[in-house]
């Protein structure tokens, strides 16, 4: 064991658990780390803090604070993460799949999770896979060295499989104290019964109602957390725990209704210890733990109620007889029985401990191979932007000190050359071809078999990359350079996407509903969503319905290296640039009758530029087969054949090489961008760098660009083409005096991708488990 004292983190805020817990571990050596901060949620109803262990932590009094002020509900930043694996050996926590999540993916030494029984029917693995996807499981695997199932009970893995089964230990659940006190004086002659959140959940206002069924016909009384007013006066709503155990004392008799095989409340055991009378029903965990010959055991409700009319009228005979025999139900709560538990199993979770150390050497010797994949054979922006989130990755992970391997995948298509690739190999990163397959539920099961872990038949169907040899499975992560599947992606790896923007939900015509479906729910399955955006987060929450937590803004970045510096002699023409392509929401119409307003209305004195993937379709002279056009494009053909004068002002360049870009962008007085909605546009920021302003469409994306890059952007509103055209010949006035309000090309290099590559990797290291 290390020379430092041995410390664990006790990530619950269960005060009745905590206070037979806390104290056996620190017999058994350890300072203990408890959270100060939990989600008031249906969960946590009957959570507390405790501030006691502070003071024994042999922590910098800095960590400590950082520790305290953190949600470990919601799962580890990169500092909480760091902090806590380098002064902490073991963390126990609870069944919350978000935290399990971070800890297996984050915390690098010991997880000891602490299942305490779900209802009948339901597995730790189906709502692992349910809340976590099949992925999931892999990642479990991959890390079940330090990771142990640590349930409250003996019989609770028996119905598991996999990780869960094959690492389970009983750390026995205890009960501070567990003796009868023969507290009880029983004057109030009610039932009580302990049923929370009645008005907020399906399943206990079931229940509710049926005691309501059975017993309302005596005098009653219901405690329990209630987040919902409930409009009974009988229900008493959450008690301090003084007032709590004085309403059990003074009460008559308790009912507990549970016939759950692998889960137990407290409150019958707490009933038990103060020696108030207990009636519980048949068939449940209280059997187990020799209640099945109890005289308050009954196996009808007719029983029951017949059992409790008798306490409630007085019966000593009954009530002697109940209090005699019950408290064999506390023996497997005792601190002797439960200590003896965990000192007979703790060994193996101390010989855990010691071999993540010696694994943490080796760990540190082998890399994560993180797979980015370009979703559709995408040119233009998307494959720019896809290919600096692989540049970024690889080079940000290297400065982090954490080295990642890349493999960039992409669809194998003739449009694509190795030139194409030469940026990518020149950082150290490996291209894969792949060919997009699609498989339905029994396909998916029957590769995950194959991987180790069993699944249920699905009816979905899902896309898988097919390259060839590993199908992108020999990466520990794939990073989605898009969301645009038709099927969600098969759930095979973790994964996290990269949203550009959610364009149908301001220009509905864009794609039908189950297009989009493939898009949303690929999304949703994964471990987050990434955008460089607000307004995209935003849609992502609103939009998408992913949870907040689930989203990462990355930093915007811009792709500067492919302006020719030899342009730079270039002086400005008598013309501006726009830059579109054959996307609907690019306003084409719109913009063409604003500029045929500008020349005919306002005497433009500069001709207009126009470049873009697929541009030169807007030409009425480009010869193409117009039954083959979409409306909008056909559209604007029509619109700019109709007047002739605006063609002759037009020159549509198309698709131009780089460097012809560049030369075009310089020699322009300003950027005419007009769109619906999109994530904004990097050829603002281009533009920009050899000294051209910008006139955009007014909408939040390319506010938050125009701000983040300082461009000082001139806007207008897009759906207003007689606006437009008053401010083009605005800025064909004041383009000069806008251009000298610019930022420098020394500001704007800072933005480049190699000088955010180091935040880039920062943001995401979390979601990939790396460092």
């Amino acid at each position: 064991m290390s020379t430092r004292p041995r410390r664990a983190m006790w990530l619950m805020n269960h005060g009745t658990l905590r206070k037979f817990e806390v104290p056996l571990l620190e017999s058994l050596g350890y300072e203990v780390f408890l959270p100060k901060v939990f989600p008031y949620d249906e969960g946590n109803l009957s959570a507390s803090i405790d501030y006691s262990r502070d003071a024994g932590l042999s922590i910098p009094s800095e960590d400590l604070e950082i520790l305290n002020r953190h949600d470990f509900y919601s799962g580890l930043s990169p500092e909480v993460a760091e902090i806590a694996n380098r002064h902490f050996d073991i963390a126990f926590f609870g069944f919350f799949p978000t935290q399990l999540a971070a800890l297996v993916r984050q915390f690098k030494n010991v997880c000891v999770m602490r299942p305490f029984g779900l209802a009948n029917g339901v597995t730790y693995t189906d709502v692992t896979v349910a809340s976590l996807k099949y992925f999931f499981l892999d990642e479990l695997q991959k890390n079940k060295s330090r990771f142990w199932f640590g349930q409250a009970y003996d019989h609770l893995a028996e119905i598991e499989t996999g990780v869960y089964l094959e690492k389970a230990i009983t750390l026995p659940l205890g009960l501070d104290d567990a003796r009868v006190t023969d507290e009880w004086t029983g004057e109030d002659a009610k039932v009580l019964f302990v049923c929370p959140r009645i008005g907020s959940s399906p399943y206990f206002n079931y229940i509710y109602r049926n005691f309501l069924r059975t017993f309302g016909e005596y005098p009653y009384v219901i405690g329990g957390a209630q987040p919902i007013d409930v409009p009974d006066p009988n229900v008493t709503g959450m008690l301090p725990r003084d007032d709590y155990d004085r309403m059990m004392r003074r009460t008559r008799v308790m009912f507990y209704h549970s016939q759950e095989m692998r889960h137990l409340h407290y409150h019958p055991l707490e009933a038990v210890r103060l020696g108030m009378p207990l009636v519980f029903m048949a068939g449940g965990m209280l059997d187990l733990l020799g209640g099945a010959k109890l005289p308050g055991r009954c196996k009808t409700e007719a029983e029951a109620k017949k059992k409790i009319k008798a306490i409630l009228d007085g019966d000593k005979k009954l009530i002697a007889a109940i209090k005699a025999e019950q408290g064999v139900l506390l023996h497997s709560m005792s601190r002797e029985f439960c200590e003896a538990g965990w000192r007979k199993e703790f060994p193996r979770i101390e010989a855990s401990v010691e071999r993540c150390r010696v694994q943490a050497v080796a760990n540190n010797n082998r890399r994560k191979k993180v797979a980015v994949i370009l979703p559709a054979a995408y040119r233009g922006g998307t494959l720019n932007m896809v290919k600096l989130l692989a540049k970024m990755l690889r080079r940000g992970s290297i400065e982090h000190g954490s080295p990642v391997d890349v493999v960039f995948g992409y669809p194998d298509n003739p449009i694509y050359s190795e030139a194409d690739w030469r940026d990518l190999y020149a950082e150290d990163i490996e291209t894969r071809p792949f060919k997009t397959v699609e498989i339905d539920g029994t396909d998916l099961s029957e590769i995950q078999a194959c991987l180790g872990y069993e699944s249920k038949s699905q009816s979905n169907r899902f896309t898988l990359h097919k390259d060839g040899t590993y199908d992108f499975l020999d990466c520990d992560f794939w990073l989605l350079g898009s969301d645009r599947y038709v099927h969600p992606i098969a759930p095979l790896r973790p994964y996290c996407v990269f949203a550009h923007d959610y364009l149908q939900r301001y220009y509905t015509p864009l794609m039908g509903n189950d297009y989009e479906r493939g898009f949303i729910e690929t999304a949703r399955n994964g471990i987050a969503v990434l955008a460089n955006t607000p307004h995209t987060i935003e849609d992502i929450v609103h939009y998408v319905g992913k949870p907040r937590a689930e989203t990462i803004l990355v930093p915007h970045v811009a792709e500067l290296d492919q302006l020719d510096e030899e342009s730079k002699k270039i002086k400005k023409g008598p013309y501006f640039i726009w830059t579109t392509n054959l996307g609907p929401h690019k306003n084409h119409l719109k913009t063409l009758k604003a500029l045929n307003q500008y020349y005919a209305s306002y005497d433009g004195k500069l001709d207009c530029h126009v470049t873009g993937v697929g541009s030169d379709q807007l030409d009425p002279d480009t010869k193409v087969d117009d039954s083959k056009l979409p409306d909008h494009v056909k559209d604007a053909r029509a619109f700019i054949r109709r007047n002739p004068h605006l063609a002759r002002r037009l020159n549509v360049l198309g698709d131009v090489s780089s460097s012809e870009y560049a030369t075009q962008m310089r020699g322009a007085k300003f950027l005419l961008h007009n769109v619906i909605m999109d994530n904004g546009t990097l050829c603002a920021v281009e533009a920009a760098y050899v000294g051209t302003p910008t006139l955009s469409s007014d909408y939040p994306p390319m506010r938050y660009i125009s701000e983040r890059y300082s461009l000082n952007a001139e806007f207008f509103e897009s759906s207003d083409p007689i606006a437009l055209a008053k401010k083009l010949k605005e800025m064909e006035k004041i383009w000069l005096s806008k251009q000298a309000t610019l930022p420098s090309v020394e500001h704007l290099k800072q933005f480049g991708w190699r000088d955010v590559s180091y935040d880039f990797f920062g943001s995401i290291k979390g979601i990939l488990g790396a460092g």
